[in-house]
């Protein structure tokens, strides 16, 4: 067993050596290596025959006399939101001399990991983390984090990688090695080309969010190489999540075509990890670290900009209960159409059967809400000591796909008690109910859902209609054309109300809407 924090002896990594491990667990993981489009003799975009393009190199992957180890069990995070019992935890990270930031930093990103595990899992068995050092010079450190965790539904592997500015004391997510969010997008592109034929990747799934592309480095030809969590971008299966068969998928791009894509950060991180000197002790920085832009694949912008306060503004907010199904994604072509911002509350299943349709509704810049695990009365079907589950379940599960921290709950039927309410505050959330019933989960059609919407909104309004209804689907496009006629602009939850934790809005909800 771990202790909390613990130093192994091991032979130091000498000096010059330079090394691409394969681990047994990525045997067969599939390679796509995207060559620039000058020239397919350009030295820079295939490895040498020693070295396997998809690796990201690796300078250490334990501690030795200067690189120390942090590690710990299940009892180092004591305070998340829902404990499973009977859940082994084995998580590590290296510690580097004068980068006493970036430990602080990876600390917070295993505990993150380990508090979504215990939540997003379904019978949870045992999550290990284990590090490798990726790049180590004076001004870059690189530390790749490989996520084995077990439950319901098998074994599968992640992996994260971070880099950590000397200078400047700032752990960067993978990627901030772009130059910005075009950049990324650009990346996505190729990538998706890459993979296009791939028989186990779902291209739907293939995202410019952070979460998707958390791992990103350089191998030993100094080739850009992004890897994809097992099953992360695999084919929708029916009432399973993606499968995770396939493991580790990766793609190449050539040094040449990957260096105008490169931020600064990321051109000293490509030549940290090709240095044959690897520099394990750093300066500590002179200042603290700044407060840093948002990421690229980090969605910032939710709803247009305006002031729902404002008497002159005619706010509504469209929500969508009940998904992600395969309609959503119906519903997010006529959202993207029409150029509105809607809100969607997810359940659980539909969330680890469609996780890609999660990433999507927030890479278009829409509202991420949880709507419970299981979709029964919060009040009826739960005791006070299973409700915790219930909620941080879809909320980890989000923040697994897209890296979003759920900040509205909408309880199924808006069954609520003050267990619910005293939860939700506990778990930082606020309660949203609605102020229109759409009434589409009564067999309504779709001309019926249409008029009992329009008729009913009004300034601030919320309008309650799950996306599994077929008739709901068709109704959108006309509540969009006929609500825009009545000067209505359509923003998020949050627009509207300005929720806050612990609160329920609309402030004066009785149920009887």
């Amino acid at each position: 067993m771990f202790s909390s924090s613990r130093t192994r002896p091991k032979q130091t990594l000498p000096r010059g050596v330079r090394s691409a491990r394969w681990h047994p667990w990525a045997a067969g993981a599939a390679v796509v290596l995207v060559l620039p489009l000058t020239s397919c003799e350009n030295s820079s975009a295939v490895a040498p025959d020693d070295i396997d393009a998809g690796l990201l190199t690796v300078l250490a992957d334990g501690p030795g006399d200067v690189v120390t180890e942090w590690s710990g069990d299940g009892d180092d995070f004591p305070d998340h939101p829902y404990i499973p019992e009977d859940v082994e935890i084995s998580v590590a990270h290296p510690e580097f001399p004068g980068a006493e930031a970036f430990s602080t930093a990876l600390r917070g990103h295993i505990d993150r990991e380990v508090m979504d595990f215990r939540g997003a899992s379904r019978d949870p068995v045992g999550l290990e983390i284990a590090w490798e050092v990726v790049a180590a010079d004076e001004d870059v450190l690189g530390v790749r984090l490989v996520r084995t965790e077990e439950d319901l539904h098998g074994l599968r592997q992640a992996y994260a990688t971070y880099w950590y500015d000397v200078p400047t004391g700032h752990t960067g997510f993978s990627t901030e090695l772009l130059a910005d969010d075009a950049a990324l997008v650009e990346l996505n592109g190729l990538v998706g080309e890459a993979l296009a034929d791939h028989p186990d990747v779902d291209p739907q799934g293939l995202l410019p969010v952070m979460r998707t592309y958390d791992s990103i480095g350089f191998n030993a030809a100094g080739d850009l190489v992004v890897e994809f969590d097992d099953g992360h971008l695999s084919p929708v299966v029916e009432g399973h999540p993606p499968d995770s068969s396939p493991g580790r998928i990766t793609a190449v791009i050539g040094a040449e075509q990957a260096e105008p894509l490169l931020s600064d950060l990321g051109e000293r991180a490509r030549s940290a990890s090709l240095t044959e000197e690897p520099v394990l002790s750093v300066s500590e920085p002179d200042t603290d670290a700044e407060a840093a832009p948002a990421p690229p694949g980090v969605v910032t912008e939710r709803g247009p900009d305006v002031d729902c306060t404002d008497p002159e503004v005619k706010c509504v907010a469209l929500t969508f209960d009940d998904g992600p199904v395969e309609a959503t994604a119906h519903v997010l072509d006529i959202l993207a159409e029409q150029e509105v911002t809607a809100s969607f509350f997810l359940n659980g299943n539909p969330l680890l059967t469609r996780p890609w349709l999660a990433r999507r509704i927030y890479a278009e810049g829409h509202e991420l809400g949880n709507h419970n695990d299981l979709h029964e009365s919060m009040s009826e079907d739960f005791t006070p000591e299973e409700l915790p589950a219930q909620v941080a379940m879809v909320s980890a599960g989000i923040r697994r796909q897209t890296g979003y921290t759920v900040e509205l709950f909408r309880p199924p039927f808006g069954a609520t008690d003050d267990d619910v309410k005293a939860e939700l505050a506990r778990q930082e959330l606020a309660e949203v109910m609605w102020t229109v019933d759409s009434e589409d989960w009564t067999g309504s059609d779709r001309d019926t859902i249409a008029d009992r919407v329009v008729e009913l909104v009004e300034p601030n309004g919320v309008v309650l209609l799950h996306d599994p209804q077929p008739p709901t689907v068709a109704a959108v496009p006309e509540i969009i054309e006929r609500l825009r006629k009545k000067d209505y602009v359509f923003v998020t939850v949050t627009q509207a109300f300005a929720p806050e934790v612990g609160g329920t809005y609309p402030p004066d909800w009785d149920g009887s809407w």
